[in-house]
C-alpha cells in the first residue's frame, strides 16, 4: 500500500473509533407498568394497533374486583354457615 491509502485508511479508522464512543448513556426503559403476570400478554396488542398497556389495566381492574367480590362472598358464606 502507498503512505497515502495507510494514512486514509488510518484516518477513517479513526473517525470510527471515535465517533462510536462512549457518548450519552443509553435511555432507560421506563418503569414497567406493574400489574398482574397472567395479563402481560395482554400488551402484546399494542402490535396490531391496540392500546395494550390501557388494556391491560382495565383487565388488571376487573380481575382484582372479580377476586374482591369473591372474598366477600366467602366471607359472607363463613359468617352464614350453621354451628
Amino acid at each position: 500500500m502507498t503512505l497515502s491509502c495507510r494514512l486514509f485508511a488510518v484516518a477513517i479508522s479513526m473517525g470510527l473509533i471515535l465517533g462510536c464512543g462512549s457518548g450519552s448513556p443509553a435511555p432507560k426503559a421506563q418503569n414497567a407498568a406493574s400489574g398482574r403476570a397472567e395479563t402481560k400478554v395482554v400488551e402484546g396488542a399494542s402490535a396490531v394497533g391496540y392500546n395494550g398497556s390501557q388494556m391491560r389495566k382495565k383487565i388488571d381492574r376487573v380481575i382484582d374486583r372479580t377476586e374482591e367480590r369473591s372474598r366477600e362472598i366467602d366471607r359472607g358464606a363463613a359468617g352464614a354457615q350453621p354451628k
